[in-house]
């Protein structure tokens, strides 16, 4: 390998930056009863278009309940089982139901790109 090459591959690797985003969901662990209204926010830092809520269960696997393209927007994933979601902000996203009922039982993940 000549100089010219790695010169080549130290630029590529210089311009693929990469942005990492940290997302915070709050209450980090949530336990309810059947019929209590149930609330989780999502934070991420970087200012993102797009963010996502999932559930994984044992039945189910991993699904996409709902998902949001930009401030105060929202819409139906695969399976939105009754919930609803609120984009106050671009780095907010908040997932609500007002009687969550034992099928809505799992682990809930945020994520965004």
């Amino acid at each position: 390998m000549g100089p010219l090459f790695l010169y080549y591959v130290l630029i590529f690797l210089l311009e693929a930056e990469s942005v990492l985003t940290k997302i915070t969901q709050i209450p980090r662990h949530l336990i309810i009863e059947k019929g209590q209204e149930v609330k989780m926010r999502c934070e991420e830092d970087t200012q993102v278009t797009r963010m996502f809520w999932y559930q994984q269960s044992p039945e189910k696997g991993l699904v996409l309940v709902l998902y949001s393209v930009g401030k105060d927007n929202t819409e139906n994933g695969d399976d939105p089982q009754g919930f609803k979601a609120q984009r106050p902000e671009t780095n907010i996203f908040i997932l609500s139901k007002s009687s969550p009922e034992p099928r809505n039982s799992g682990m809930y993940f945020c994520s965004s790109d």
